[in-house]
Parts: structure tokens; sequence; C-alpha cells
């Protein structure tokens, strides 16, 4: 008898293990331990759907170890955060609660497997994704110093403990962290950084379909970028308190004529499998207006006509950077991240003793880019020149 319940034991767990490969819906609720550099805490709930990748036979599932392809929509109500001490210090309306409101997220990911030991799974998810937010500097009386317009970037990263409970229900335990801002791209913006965990459950489905790739793209290849976009102008005066720059006259923190800019970016990029790659070349990226402010300056007044983003107004309209970076390429995705040198420089914002002061500098720069695949060849393309501008645009390879 204990060797058959023994045995009957075992083929439930296998039986449950085997659920785990299939297609899944799943719903989880979230408490959000803290928002860095605010009080209180936040609730949310999210639902998503998981595509199995058993039957993917896509090289880059198989190098990454990928179980799933997550697509998650997630309420967070964020009314029971308060302003830090950072905030507080300088207004102490900020305490009180409902002033962060609400926000909306849609994202996608991947689970990549970590640990299996027959009984339950462990695995790392990191995603991308939207965050529209209720609350921003503008219908906050200018202060908020989190979230710079509605419509945000989010990254995040969790880790995650699967339990089957029965052949079709498993249970879902997760912690991690996201982040949600513009990059500075559009408004100022310091960004919303929580740390979170969830619980919730999964129902299986039916099993994935044999997926096999659709196109092979050219992996070793010159390509061709051609970005357009804005930045919102932001006028504000500001002093630091406790290394956060918060504006000295709440009246001058309104937006005003966006800024028109584009980007052409040559590069090559040279791939050690079918995933990973490398990639050098050159960014042009031309802006409609300058503030030629000089090697230095405590004209507060000119400041504020010409501010630009996130204390580096554009020297000149054309600037050439020279960039090396990577590519993760995920089968019609592709994401790349740079590093770069603008040859021409920026003018960068200091702060001293109450004088604003301009210096000639901040030439470095980073940019992250998300690209989709509609042929071997042509890509429609997003891309973040951080601190600068953020844009929408066409992908050529060759």
């Amino acid at each position: 008898m204990k060797k058959i319940a023994l045995s009957l034991m075992l083929l439930a767990l296998t039986s449950c293990l085997n659920a785990q490969d299939r297609n899944a819906i799943s719903a989880s609720f979230i408490n959000g331990t803290r928002v860095i550099n605010e009080g209180g805490t936040y609730k949310g709930v999210a639902l998503s759907y998981q595509i199995n990748t058993v039957n993917n036979r896509a090289e880059w599932t198989r190098i990454l170890n990928v179980k799933n392809i997550n697509v998650e929509a997630t309420f967070y109500d964020m009314n029971n955060i308060v302003g830090g001490d950072n905030m507080t210090a300088y207004d102490s309306k900020l305490k009180n609660k409902d002033y962060f409101g609400s926000n909306i997220a849609l994202s996608a990911g991947i689970d990549i497997g970590v640990f299996d030991n027959n009984a339950f799974k462990v695995m790392v998810s990191p995603g991308i994704g939207v965050m529209y937010a209720t609350k921003t500097y503008f219908n906050t009386e200018g202060v908020n110093q989190v979230l710079g317009c509605h419509l945000n970037a989010m990254v995040s990263a969790k880790l995650k403990l699967l339990v089957p409970v029965t052949y079709n229900t498993c249970i879902q335990l997760s912690t991690g962290i996201t982040h949600a801002s513009n990059s500075n791209t559009n408004s100022l913006n310091v960004g919303l950084n929580r740390i979170e965990s969830s619980i919730g459950l999964s129902q299986y489905l039916d099993y994935p379909q044999t997926n096999s790739p659709k196109l092979n793209l050219d992996q070793n290849a010159l390509s061709v970028e051609m970005i357009a976009g804005y930045t919102t102008q932001v006028t504000t005066g500001f002093y630091q308190l406790k290394g956060v720059n918060l504006q000295l006259d709440r009246s001058y923190r309104k937006s005003t004529t966006p800024i028109a800019k584009a980007a052409v970016s040559i590069g090559y990029c040279h791939y050690l499998n079918e995933v990973f790659g490398f990639k050098a070349g050159t960014d042009l990226v031309y802006s409609a207006k300058t503030s030629p402010l000089g090697s230095a300056t405590s004209d507060t007044t000119k400041f504020i006509e010409t501010f630009q983003g996130k204390y580096t107004p554009v020297y000149h309209n054309l600037n050439i950077g020279l960039t090396a970076g990577f590519d993760l390429c995920l089968g019609r995705v592709v994401f790349s991240g740079t590093y770069g040198y603008y040859l021409g420089g920026y003018e960068s914002y200091n702060y001293s003793n109450g004088n604003d002061k301009f210096s000639y500098g901040r030439e470095f720069y980073l940019t992250f880019a998300g690209r989709y695949f509609l042929t071997p060849n042509i890509a429609l393309e997003a891309k973040a020149f951080l601190y600068n501008f953020g844009g929408v645009g066409i992908n050529a390879s060759f």
C-alpha cells in the first residue's frame, strides 16, 4: 500500500509539473512594501496571460532558458503614499495622502527558468512597458518631483515562485522592483521606484502550438535609424534640498512650446550568437532650439527662458556623438543600449552657494531603444536619448 501511495503521489506531482508547460492566465494581489524616497505603502492588482515556450523553436528561447512570454495589465492605488523627507521639508502639505493618485500599466516580459526540483519552479522575470499616471507635476501645483508627464516608460524585475496545487491550478508568489519615468526625455522627473510583493493564482489552459521562427534577421549588419520627437520645455526656478532639486518659485514651473528634435544613427552590430551582439556607430542629434549661455553665467532669467531638460541646455543645433553598446535579439523584437560621447558637448548646470552657474561639459550620454522587425531588414523603432529627448522612427539594416 505504501508503494502504491508513493507512486500515486509521484504521478500527481509529475502531472502538476507537466501542467506548467501550458499557457495560463493569472490574477495577483500586489502589496507595495514601499516607494523609494517616499513614505507609506500601496496596493494593486495584476492580470496576466502567459504564453508557454515549450514548443517554441526560436533559438533565443533556448539560449536564455525562457519558459513563458508574459503580457500583464496592472492597476496601482498610490493614494496611501506620502512625500518623503526631501519633499515634506519644503512643503508640509505633501504629508497628506491622496497626493500620488493611481497608476495603470501595460507590460510585456519573459520568465527565465532558474530552479526546478520537480515540485516547484523559481524564475526571474524582467519586463518592460508603459504606465499612465493620474498625477504629475502640473496637476499637483508643480511640486511633485516623481513624474513629469502622464505617460511613462516602465521597467521591472521580479523573482517568482510557482507551486502547483492541482493539475490546472498553481499558486504564484513574487517579489520585485519597478521603475517608471519618462527618462527625462519630456519634462523633468526623478521617477517612481517601487518595491513590491504579490500572491496570486494561475489557471492553466491549452498546450502551446509548435512555433517556428517566421523570419531570420540579418544580425551582422550595418543599420540606419531615423528618429523624430520632441522635448516638452519646462520653465522653472529651483534650488537644492538634501540632493533633490525643488523649484524656488512654483509659478515658473509650466509647460511652454515643445522643442522639435530628430536623430540619425548609423552603426554596425556583430552578434556573438543568436541573442547577444556588440555595436558601434555614430549619432547625429538635431535640436530646433539652442540655449547658448556661454561657458558660465549667473543670469537665471536667461536660464528660465531657455531651459530644455535636466539641466542640459543644448549648445549646438547639431550634435555628433560616437557610441558603443549592445543588442539583445528576442526574435522580431530587439532591444539596444549604447553609451556615447558628444563631440560638440552640452552645457551643464551646477548649483553652488545660491548661484546658478553653467559650465561647458556633460558630453557623455546614454540611449535605449526597442525595435520590432516587420521584415528581416525593416523595423519600427522607439528610442530615448536620456536627458535629451525621445522619439519614434524607422530602422533599416543592410
